[in-house]
């Protein structure tokens, strides 16, 4: 791995990013999104466990599924929640489109044996929900992870490498 990379990966995982001042427009911007993305992934997991504990559960495979991902979608809201890291705002993103393209696929050509209907409770407010959370979640990790516009600096001086020419 080269050090512009691992750095890079530091940087993601580390809390630096997500210091936003509260007080400033971006802070405040950034901590409402990212509580409207920990009520998101919140609402996502009580639909996939009401959904398992009206009856998806005897689904085989599919079943299981729902309750994995009513537990993923629990834990990736606290973590978010606790630990506002742009790579766990990276991770929550990846789940979610990971839902949905599940989703649609379930209700394209089947998924374990099991097609679902778009007339099915909940069908049409995953898709709605599922797209914004990803798409929320992918501008909150970008809000925190890249720096204010006047905070930029080279990638020789973030390194501490010396430039040349």
């Amino acid at each position: 791995m080269t050090d512009q990379t691992e750095f890079r990966l530091r940087d993601l995982a580390s809390a630096r990013g997500t210091r936003l001042a509260y007080r400033s427009g971006r802070g405040v911007t950034a901590l409402l999104l990212r509580l409207g993305c920990v009520a998101a992934l919140g609402w996502i997991g009580y639909i996939h466990l009401h959904l398992w504990q009206e009856g998806y559960r005897q689904i085989p495979t599919d079943g299981p599924m729902f309750l994995l991902d009513a537990v993923a979608a629990f834990v990736l809201a606290a973590t978010l929640l606790a630990l506002p890291r742009p790579l766990t705002g990276l991770l929550a993103a990846g789940f979610t489109a990971a839902t949905l393209g599940a989703l649609l696929v379930s209700l394209s050509i089947g998924l374990f044996g099991f097609r679902e209907s778009i007339s099915a409770s909940y069908v049409v407010e995953s898709l709605v929900l599922e797209a914004v959370a990803a798409i929320a979640l992918l501008g909150w990790t970008v809000l925190v992870a890249v720096p204010s516009p006047g905070r930029w600096q080279p990638v020789a001086a973030t390194l501490k490498l010396p430039l040349t020419r």
